[in-house]
């Protein structure tokens, strides 16, 4: 949290945080943009809520996140920004059951039908990393939801999760990782996938049958169909990112975003970040090269990554959690990294040619789980970023309408 707050007189924003000064200073061709506050947004979500996630929903877009009743039973509540203010919040599902945890988060997602999707993890049996997905839909624009049940077909005491949304022409697919083959000794957990439409979950299928075990996965659409990328783990444990998209009706042969060749003999729980627009695939990631900590920008087209270019974005041993969104005219990535001593929200504006525009700091954060896996979207002309601090889900955003920082 930033030491130094400038109040808002008509409440709605709960501060405005400079951004690093010593980006003012970066220039945009020959002249300098003055860099916009980082303008924190009071949001519904109450004390000890966590987990918080956004989508696009409508003309604006919805903000999702956990937190308890006074029994300390979790529910996923949703609300929807209209422009101006948080609409009135609802509760997607309440259960006793429920898996809560720092890094395996709720999502909401709009289909081209206007149906609203959702998913949680509840237990499947008291073992510690028995648990599996469940989904929810609502026909009236999130005012009430009615169960779908299990994404999956399976219900072993095994781990389901890290569940990445897309829409995906009339419908939406599902991405995630799945563990049942590792209710047997030797069994590698797998990329699983599925298609939402309707009230059916269907045509469920794997993708990968070796990941990493608990990395968070990411979605975005093509022309084709979806892309997927997720953090990939071979016989020889290196931990490099992996893809695959949708051609036609079938999926290309898993493969490797680029060789960081990392090796990591268990799971960094740091997954990659995939945003589109048009051709253009940007894909963000947290690695290690030749023993030192980077967050990279992946840039190609249309998912042909061997063609595609790498742009560093922080070598400065940053924690990572990278979140990227695309506009018609830049990358925007954030992710956890440093300011000097202190952990920090870090963003840059790429161009779509692979120029840094500009790198800013954003607010003070702590680096520890408690800060949980910040997201981002774009909406109304600014980039919008989640994330959890001092106990509670937290909401900001920066001016970008004039693509400028």
């Amino acid at each position: 949290m930033m030491k130094k707050r400038i109040p808002i007189a008509l409440g709605l924003f709960a501060a405005l945080l400079p951004l690093n000064a010593a980006a003012e200073k970066i220039k945009a061709g020959q002249r300098k943009i003055p860099a916009p506050p980082f303008e924190i947004v009071k949001t519904p979500a109450a004390g000890g809520s966590l987990a918080p996630n956004l989508c696009r929903f409508g003309d604006h877009f919805a903000l999702s996140w956990i937190e308890r009743d006074r029994n300390r039973t979790p529910s996923v509540r949703v609300a929807g920004w209209n422009g101006k203010a948080f609409d009135k919040a609802r509760t997607v599902a309440t259960s006793k059951q429920m898996f809560v945890n720092w890094a395996d988060i709720p999502s909401v997602i709009e289909a081209p039908s206007s149906d609203l999707y959702a998913h949680w993890l509840d237990r499947i049996s008291s073992k510690t990393y028995a648990y599996g997905i469940r989904v929810a839909r609502s026909t009236d624009r999130g005012k009430s939801w009615k169960p779908m049940g299990w994404m999956h077909d399976d219900v072993s005491p095994t781990e389901h999760g890290f569940v990445s949304f897309v829409r995906e022409r009339k419908r939406v697919r599902a991405f995630w990782l799945d563990g049942r083959a590792m209710a047997k000794k030797g069994g590698k957990m797998m990329l699983r996938t599925a298609v939402l439409e309707g009230n059916k979950i269907k045509a469920e299928r794997v993708l990968d049958d070796d990941v990493c075990t608990c990395c968070p996965t990411s979605a975005a659409p093509l022309a084709a169909g979806a892309m997927v990328v997720y953090r990939d783990r071979s016989p020889k444990e290196i931990r490099d990112i992996g893809f695959t998209r949708r051609i036609d009706d079938g999926w290309t042969k898993p493969a490797i975003v680029h060789a960081d060749n990392w090796f990591f003999p268990g799971c960094p729980v740091n997954g990659p970040s995939i945003a589109t627009d048009g051709n253009l695939v940007a894909i963000s990631r947290f690695t290690v090269v030749n023993n030192k900590a980077q967050v990279i920008l992946r840039l190609s087209k249309n998912g042909r990554m061997k063609f595609g270019r790498d742009i560093v974005l922080d070598k400065n041993e940053p924690v990572g959690r990278c979140t990227t969104v695309c506009t018609k005219d830049a990358v925007f990535t954030v992710w956890i990294g440093h300011e000097g001593k202190q952990t920090a929200l870090q963003l840059a504006q790429i161009s779509h040619d692979g120029k840094i525009v500009r790198k800013a700091t954003l607010a003070q954060i702590n680096g520890t789980r408690s800060s949980g896996m910040p997201q981002a979207v774009f909406s109304g002309g600014y980039l919008w970023v989640s994330w959890t601090d001092a106990n509670r889900v937290r909401l900001g955003r920066v001016k970008i309408g004039d693509q400028t920082l």
